[in-house]
């Protein structure tokens, strides 16, 4: 796709109205009009006075700025808080498609369909990358490259526990084996998965695969979580939402979810330390641990992994490297997590991945997949829908054409995510942080949140509330039918820039974010959360 856009200016019917530059945090930006205003009113009483506009052509880049946006203002607004315990729910939805392939006269008979965050992540994958185990073993493979909703988690080594990381990703992907059934098509029990993989973003799938590991992030169902434990004994896969990341000194407390997580000592035997730990309610031990780390204490749906354990120069005092973390849950490997789908860890060997549902020590788990194993869907046809692990979806549809049938990935997904303060939740790759939560009791308001809306979805003849604009005219139509009525010009030289325009659409505001490129208009997107 050609990105062509310019230096955004503002022209006035008196004239040209020059911008300045501003520095928000580390983005430099342009800011032409009273971006400041329009800023400071796209919350009121609680509900947005926006609706943030995105072009139906749009790259990635300029989803993802818009979904940002909408999380950002999404978390001005709370559905639900409670100042005793300090912790709030949101609300994300997220609606992306992934590019098509029309079945119609392809000649496919056995061919495996696959679609990523990012379309290089898929780029390289072939037939021979799967093992039979997985079922996805089909004769041919093609890539309907990126479904930009899907999530990626691009730091899953926070606090540097393992080598080599800084460059691993953990990445959603979906797959679905199709084959014909008679005039239709048709989706065989186990032939179907979503994955998640952890990997390196330079070198990809699968050159670049990684094994997880307890203390590392990764996405799982469009949400961050925290692998706490991988239980060879239970089989079980366990994850919790991270509240703090960071060091505890002996003697320290975190407070969660009216549980206390203390950290009573840590002692050293030789080369060899020993950490004791308590999780208390109302001052009474509820679970406790006493052993070398790394080791985990977890109860009641709260928990923290003791990563590592030392002493200060003066051997005084012992501290350790934790994660602490909420909304605990376990899984079994091989059991129906979701209906119609198990659940499995991924390894990689002998450059195959396979599944597997049994833990053992020195396995290569580059990640974890959802199989269905449903009944076989048969005569799919123009208007069908599958969901995928209830998650995504695989549709089919002809255009009222009688020489197309596309197939393609999408998803039209609302989750609620509740997050305690100072947290900091990923979802449907939107981040939102809960700075502050002022209650003095429950409270319950009614959130609105904005969603990212396409271009071809509203107008600036009958908006109703005022528009942030997601990319200049090449990508987005509302952005170009101003540009055609003389109110912003645009060449190609443009930094990353923010213009208000003062009652330019059916009486309301318009802000204008976008940038001589895709890159250019994500700095001035995240110039902008800043500032919200």
């Amino acid at each position: 796709m050609a990105y062509s856009m310019g230096k955004i200016g503002a022209l006035l019917s008196s004239g040209l109205f020059f911008g300045s530059m501003a520095l928000t945090g580390v983005f430099a930006v342009e800011k032409v009009g009273d971006v400041d205003s329009f800023t400071s009113n796209v919350v009121s009483n609680g509900n947005p006075n926006i609706n943030i506009v995105v072009g139906s052509n749009a790259a990635s880049k300029d989803v993802v700025a818009a979904a940002n946006i909408a999380a950002k203002v999404g978390s001005l607004m709370f559905k639900e808080g409670s100042g005793e315990l300090g912790n709030a729910k949101f609300s994300v939805k997220a609606y992306s498609e992934s590019d098509s392939f029309n079945l119609f006269g392809s000649g496919v008979t056995d061919s495996l369909f696959a679609a990523s965050v990012n379309d290089d992540y898929v780029s390289l994958i072939t037939t021979a990358l799967f093992d039979s185990s997985t079922d996805l073993d089909a004769t041919q493979y093609t890539s309907l490259e990126e479904v930009s909703t899907l999530l990626e988690v691009t730091d899953t080594d926070p606090s540097n526990w393992f080598a080599n990381s800084d460059d691993d990703v953990s990445a959603e992907f979906l797959f679905a084996r199709i084959k014909p059934d008679g005039a239709n098509w048709r989706v065989n029990s186990d032939e179907m998965a979503y994955m998640t993989l952890l990997f390196d973003e330079n070198t990809g799938v699968p050159g670049g695969l990684k094994g997880t590991a307890p203390g590392r992030n990764i996405a799982f169902l469009g949400e961050e979580w925290v692998v706490m434990g991988m239980s060879a004994d239970a089989d079980r896969l366990t994850l919790g939402k991270e509240v703090y990341r960071g060091t505890l000194k002996e003697g320290e407390s975190y407070f969660l979810n009216g549980f206390e997580i203390k950290l009573e000592s840590v002692i050293k035997r030789g080369n060899e330390y020993r950490v004791t730990a308590k999780i208390l309610k109302d001052g009474k031990v509820v679970r406790e641990v006493s052993d070398t780390t790394p080791v985990n204490l977890m109860s009641s749906g709260v928990g923290i992994r003791f990563q590592k354990v030392y002493e200060d120069i003066s051997q005084n005092s012992g501290y350790a490297d934790v994660v602490i973390v909420n909304n605990v849950k376990g899984m079994d490997l091989g059991s129906e997590v979701i209906p119609n789908y198990e659940l499995y860890a991924v390894l990689h060997n002998g450059g195959k991945l396979e599944y597997t549902d049994d833990f053992v020590k020195g396995q290569k788990r580059a990640g974890f997949a959802l199989k269905y194993v449903g009944d076989d869907l048969k005569g799919l046809k123009d208007g069908k829908e599958i969901k995928i692990a209830d998650y995504a979806k695989l549709a089919f549809d002809d255009e009222n054409s009688n020489t197309k049938l596309n197939m393609f990935f999408k998803m039209d997904l609302e989750k609620d995510v509740s997050i305690s303060k100072n947290q900091k939740a990923r979802v449907l790759n939107t981040e939102i942080i809960l700075n502050e939560l002022k209650a003095s009791a429950k409270q319950n308001v009614q959130l609105n949140a904005p969603v990212a809306l396409l271009d071809t979805e509203t107008s600036l003849k009958n908006t109703d509330k005022n528009l942030i604009l997601v990319g200049g005219p090449v990508v987005n139509s509302l952005t170009d039918e101003l540009v055609k009525k003389g109110l912003v010009v645009i060449d190609e030289k443009s930094p990353a820039t923010l213009v208000s325009l003062k009652d330019a659409a059916n009486g309301k505001d318009v802000l204008i974010v976008a940038g001589g490129n895709r890159d250019k208009t994500s700095e001035a997107a995240n110039a902008l959360i800043e500032m919200m």
